[in-house]
């Protein structure tokens, strides 16, 4: 039988105490802590679907999360506005972060981030959210925790969050607190979703990060431009070849570092710039956020720093920089921190649509039948439906790969489906570029740096 897990605040104690000897041994404790708990379900975490794939900007990594819920981007933002109508100061967040061993006043939580969830009963006998324990940290003063997320995209995926619940926001402090991350766990990179509906992430009502142990693939993206800041010598600045529309700074001194990003979001939140769509603010309200992430490389700070825009027109009623409506079969939600970095996070329908999706490709092209033929029947299948007109055109390309045989062992998604939807994934990230990687593009760059001189 296993040990009881120990309360939250023997549990934040034995953290501050492994933290002030070493980074690396607090955190392998409270990672060890949610696997032994089943708050981290291992076992469900290694029965989603993975697999890597080439594309024009590297190889990027592909997953199944058969535990995450699909979540539509307007329920998403109707959920932050509802949050951004509620009061949510509580005097215990105002007091100094270092007096703290325990959460916020035990009152039940308002969303999925709150700390009251570690410990408050929804029924008798029974907590929030079993087995999580939040350790606490220290970020720009402010009292922070760091936990690890049950859906565990990559090795040791952490999440760190406000201890105060109030909405996403990204500012001048939100540099200098994902500076301050990488300073106490310089193994990790941190980031954050971006703080308006549709780019912003699935939580927008609880200002948090996220990181862990992973390179993700625009992290290897290489610097395709470099660009020269005015009044910025010590931070090296630069275009990364991906599509998303992305910024890199390096330097060593994180104070110029995080001057410079301030300067970068001011700027873009006033940016406007017709020939590619851009427009910064209306009746809607702004437009322009972008999503900042950090690592540390020795000595240097690399900071990117993603341009997103969550307008919509009548012709994109989803977002104009968002996944378009023929691409939802594959992807509607919120493009959110980690798939802008590289890895798809896709919802568990697909591991039921994509074989049934497959088979009836197989069989249409060593049947010889034709593409309006096979749209037809996977219309006629609820589970089929909405990859009709998608795997027509498949056949049409690609039939001679699907009729022939496979070799190894079975994979009930055909590697032929692998590589397209991971094209679909590729589609979606260029789709979320504001500058698009042709003439126009290139010009809207210029212009966004003209706004420096």
């Amino acid at each position: 039988m296993s040990a009881p897990l120990p309360a939250p605040a023997e549990v934040r104690a034995e953290f501050d105490r492994l933290l002030a000897l070493d980074a690396e041994a607090a955190v392998a404790y409270l990672h060890r802590l949610g696997t032994s708990s089943g708050y981290i379900d291992e076992r469900a975490v290694a029965r989603n679907i993975c697999w890597t794939a080439a594309s024009p900007y590297g190889t990027l990594e592909m997953t199944i999360n058969l535990s995450k819920p699909e979540k539509d981007p307007r329920a998403i933002a109707a959920a932050q506005a509802g949050a951004a109508s509620i009061s949510n100061a509580t005097a215990d967040a105002a007091q100094p972060a270092a007096s703290h061993s325990t959460p916020p006043s035990p009152s039940f939580p308002q969303c999925e981030l709150c700390w009251e969830n570690e410990s408050i009963c929804r029924a008798p006998g029974r907590t929030a959210k079993p087995g999580l324990r939040i350790a606490r940290i220290e970020l720009s003063g402010e009292r922070w925790g760091l936990q690890f997320s049950p859906y565990a995209y990559f090795h040791e995926h952490c999440v760190a969050l406000s201890a105060e619940h109030r909405p996403m926001k990204i500012d001048a402090a939100c540099f200098v607190r994902l500076l301050d991350f990488v300073d106490l766990f310089p193994f990790y990179f941190i980031g954050s979703n971006a703080d308006l509906p549709i780019v912003g992430g699935s939580i927008l009502s609880h200002d948090h990060f996220q990181g862990g142990r992973h390179v993700l693939p625009l992290m290897k993206a290489p610097i395709e431009r470099n660009v020269a800041l005015p009044g910025t010598p010590q931070v090296r600045c630069g275009i990364v070849r991906w599509p998303a529309s992305t910024l890199r700074l390096v330097s060593e001194d994180r104070v110029a570092l995080a001057r410079v990003a301030a300067r970068v979001l001011k700027t873009w939140q006033g940016f406007s710039f017709e020939p590619c769509g851009i427009v910064a603010q209306d009746a809607d309200g702004p437009h322009n956020t972008l999503n900042p992430i950090v690592r540390r490389r020795g000595a240097l700070y690399v900071m990117d720093l993603v341009l997103r825009n969550n307008r919509t027109d009548k012709t994109h009623p989803w977002g104009v920089f968002h996944a378009h409506e023929k691409l939802h079969h594959i992807k509607k939600e919120n493009i959110g921190l980690i798939e802008i970095m590289g890895l798809a996070v896709l919802p568990p329908r697909l591991a039921r649509e994509l074989p049934r999706t497959g088979c009836e490709l197989v069989e249409a092209a060593r049947a010889e039948r034709a593409p309006d033929e096979i749209e037809s029947r996977l219309r006629a299948c609820e589970g089929t439906a909405s990859h009709a007109a998608w795997a027509a055109d498949i056949l049409a390309r690609r039939r001679a790969e699907l009729a022939a045989p496979t070799a190894g062992e079975y994979d009930p998604i055909h590697p032929v489906l692998r590589d397209e939807v991971a094209r679909a994934f590729t589609a979606i990230l260029e789709t979320t570029g504001v500058f698009k990687r042709n003439a126009t593009g290139a010009s809207g760059w210029n212009a966004f740096f003209s706004e420096f001189a």
